[in-house]
C-alpha cells in the first residue's frame, strides 16, 4: 500500500509541473511569435506592443512618492522560533532535538492601478491594467527594526506572533514616462471608436512588464530549465522511496548501480520532450492562423479605403457644389444691388461682399485638409497591416526552417508563407478625379 501511495504522490507532483511547464512554454511562443506593432497599427485581437507610460492623472507612490501609473507596496514583518520534537528508535530510546524555524509575514500592503496610456512615435493607445499579470520596477526596498522611527511609523502597532522586531518595506511601481511592454487584447473603447488594451477571459495571458521582450523571455527560458530539473529530482525520489518503503533499504549509490533505475530515469525525459513537441505543434497552427488573419487585415484595410474614400469624396464633392452655387448666386445678387442707389443697398452689398470672399475659401480648405488627411490616415494602415503580414509571415518562413520545429511544422500541414510585394500583389487604387 505504501508504495502505491508514494507512486500516486509522486506522478502527481510531476503531472502539476508538467502543466506549469506546459504553460511556460505556451507563453513563450506566444511572445515569440506576436510581431510587435505601432500603436498606429494596433488591430482587433491579441497584440504586442510598446511604448511609455503617460496619464494626466499622476500618483505618488506611497514610500518614495514616485511619479507614477501605477503601484505596489508592502510590509513584512520577521518571526522566528524554536520547534522541540522527539523520536523514538527500534530499541525505545527516545532523542529530542530542537530546531529553528523563522520566516517572513506581510502584515500590510495593496496595489494601486488605474487606466493610463501607452506612446510611441506613432500615437497612444489607452491601457487597462485590471487583472494584467503586472511585472513592475523595485524602487523602494528597506529594512529595519523597531529601534527606527519609520518602523511604527509606516507600519502597524501591533507585531506578530514571535516577531524578531524586523520589518521590509518594499515598493514597486510603474513610473510615469518608463518604458512598457505589454501583451493583451485590444478591443474597442465604450467612449470613441478607438482601440484599447484590456483583460480579456478568452486572451492566453495579458502582460504589463518594465522588462523588454529579450528578459522576459530569457526568465521564462530559464524556469522551463527549472521546472524539468526538480521534476527530474522528483522522480529519482519518488522511485528511490518507492524500493525502500517496505524496509528494504538502499543506499543511492546502489539505487543508481540497477539497470532498472536507468530505464526509470530515461523514462523521465520523454514526458517534457512530449510536451515540448505537443506545444509546438499546436503554436505552428497557431501562427499559420495568425498569418491568415494578418493577411486579411489587408484586406479588410483595403476594402475600408474602398468604402470610405469615395463616400468622403462625393460628400466634399457635394460641398463643393454647394459652395459654387452659393458664390454664384451672391454674384447675381451683388450685381443686381449694384444697380440700385440707396444707403440700404450699399450696406448690404458691403456685407454679400465680405460673405462671398470669406465663406467659399475657408470651408473649402477645411474640406480638402480632411480628405487629404483621411487620405494619408488610410495609406497608413494599409502600410501598418502589409508590414505586419510580412513579420508574422516572415517569423512563420523562420521556424518552418529551423531544425527540429520544420518536421514538427511538416506534420502540422504548415507551409512557407508568401511575403507581400508590390510585383506580385496588385490592389487598384480609388481614383479621386477633382476636375469637375
Amino acid at each position: 500500500m505504501n508504495n502505491i501511495f508514494i507512486l500516486v504522490i509522486g506522478l502527481i507532483f510531476i503531472l502539476v509541473l508538467m502543466l506549469i511547464y506546459k504553460q511556460i512554454l505556451k507563453k513563450i511562443r506566444i511572445i515569440e511569435d506576436i510581431p510587435t506593432s505601432s500603436i498606429k497599427g494596433v488591430f482587433i485581437g491579441l497584440v504586442e506592443i510598446k511604448g511609455t507610460a503617460e496619464t494626466e492623472n499622476e500618483i505618488l507612490s506611497k514610500f518614495t512618492s514616485t511619479p507614477c501609473v501605477s503601484y505596489a507596496w508592502g510590509i513584512s514583518e520577521h518571526w522566528e522560533y524554536e520547534v522541540t520534537t522527539e523520536s523514538t528508535d527500534k530499541d525505545g530510546n527516545t532523542t529530542s532535538s530542537t530546531s529553528t524555524k523563522s520566516g517572513w509575514t506581510e502584515i500590510e500592503g495593496g496595489i494601486v492601478l488605474q487606466p493610463f496610456y501607452l506612446k510611441d512615435e506613432t500615437g497612444v493607445i489607452l491601457i487597462n491594467p485590471e487583472k494584467a499579470e503586472l511585472e513592475m520596477t523595485e524602487s523602494y526596498n528597506f529594512e529595519c527594526t523597531n529601534a527606527d522611527s519609520y518602523y511604527f511609523e509606516y507600519g502597524p502597532p501591533n507585531e506578530v506572533s514571535d516577531s524578531t522586531h524586523k520589518r521590509r518595506f518594499f515598493e514597486k511601481t510603474f513610473s510615469l514616462h518608463e518604458k512598457l511592454y505589454i501583451v493583451g487584447q485590444a478591443k474597442i473603447r465604450d467612449d470613441v471608436v478607438a482601440p484599447e488594451i484590456t483583460f480579456d477571459s478568452l486572451c492566453p495571458f495579458f502582460l504589463i512588464s518594465s522588462k523588454d521582450e529579450k528578459q522576459i523571455n530569457s526568465n521564462l527560458r530559464w524556469n522551463t530549465w527549472g521546472i524539468v530539473f526538480l521534476g527530474f529530482l522528483i522522480w529519482i525520489g519518488t522511485f528511490w522511496l518507492w524500493e525502500n518503503a517496505e524496509g528494504n533499504q538502499k543506499n543511492l549509490s546502489t539505487y543508481f548501480k540497477n539497470y532498472w533505475t536507468y530505464i526509470c530515469t530515461s523514462s523521465y525525459f520523454a514526458m517534457p520532450l512530449f510536451v515540448w513537441f505537443f506545444q509546438v505543434f499546436n503554436s505552428m497552427v497557431d501562427l499559420r492562423n495568425r498569418t491568415n488573419r494578418a493577411w486579411s487585415l489587408i484586406d479588410i484595410e483595403l476594402k475600408r479605403r474602398a468604402d470610405l474614400l469615395p463616400k468622403l469624396f462625393e460628400c466634399m464633392q457635394g460641398i463643393q457644389a454647394y459652395e459654387k452655387e452659393t458664390q454664384t448666386t451672391l454674384t447675381i445678387l451683388r450685381n443686381e444691388i449694384s444697380k440700385t442707389e440707396n444707403s440700404s443697398a450699399t450696406s448690404l452689398m458691403g456685407q454679400i461682399n465680405i460673405l462671398a470672399e470669406a465663406y467659399p475659401n475657408l470651408k473649402s480648405s477645411k474640406n480638402f485638409s480632411a480628405l487629404m488627411h483621411e487620405l494619408s490616415n488610410t495609406e497608413d494602415r494599409i502600410a501598418l497591416a502589409r508590414n505586419y503580414f510580412n513579420e508574422t509571415a516572415t517569423w512563420q518562413n523562420t521556424r518552418i526552417e529551423r531544425i527540429p520545429e520544420g518536421w514538427i511544422a511538416r506534420l502540422a500541414g504548415v507551409s512557407l508563407a508568401k511575403i507581400w510585394n508590390a510585383e506580385g500583389f496588385e490592389r487598384s487604387n480609388v481614383d479621386l478625379n477633382f476636375k469637375s
